[in-house]
């Protein structure tokens, strides 16, 4: 949300409104994040597209969730905020990618995918109705992306955990 204070969320916290900041996303680091897996996908290895995008491994969502309720102090609250664009939590992803992914944290993210092909095979092989035909290929694309079928499930590792740093 972006307002006159910057990016963030307004919470209640010791009785009165408070703004959460999030530090916004520099170029510098934008191109150190790219940089971290060599220009590939952190989850599948693949090589990323202009429209490539930043995955937080926990989530601004959840980071600030857990922050806010975990502190005493809207300084503190403020402080631990800082993290959520540490290095260490920023991935290099594909928009399919963080796009499915949505808000989970990465063990999240693999409990959702190790039932993917599952999901794959509910899909129905025929339709009329261009919402059906949106999301069929939308689940498709995921699937090219790590390499799942009906038959090949999802391996249980994502590219950042089978390479050596």
């Amino acid at each position: 949300m972006m307002s006159a204070e910057g990016v963030g969320s307004w919470l209640m916290k010791e009785g009165a409104w408070c703004f959460l900041k999030l530090k916004q996303m520099t170029k510098k680091k934008r191109s150190e994040v790219f940089e971290k897996f060599n220009g590939l996908c952190a989850y599948t290895g693949k090589a990323l597209n202009d429209d490539w995008q930043v995955d937080h491994a926990v989530s601004k969502c959840k980071h600030s969730y857990n922050t806010y309720y975990s502190c005493g102090s809207v300084e503190e609250v403020n402080a631990k905020l800082k993290e959520v664009n540490n290095m260490e939590n920023l991935l290099p992803a594909l928009k399919i990618v963080n796009h499915y992914k949505r808000s989970l944290d990465v063990e999240g993210f693999r409990r959702y995918m190790s039932n993917f092909h599952i999901r794959l095979a509910k899909l129905p092989k025929k339709t009329l109705v261009d919402r059906t035909k949106k999301r069929i290929e939308y689940m498709n694309e995921v699937a090219n992306a790590f390499d799942i079928s009906i038959e090949k499930p999802f391996s249980g590792k994502f590219y950042f955990e089978t390479i050596k740093t």
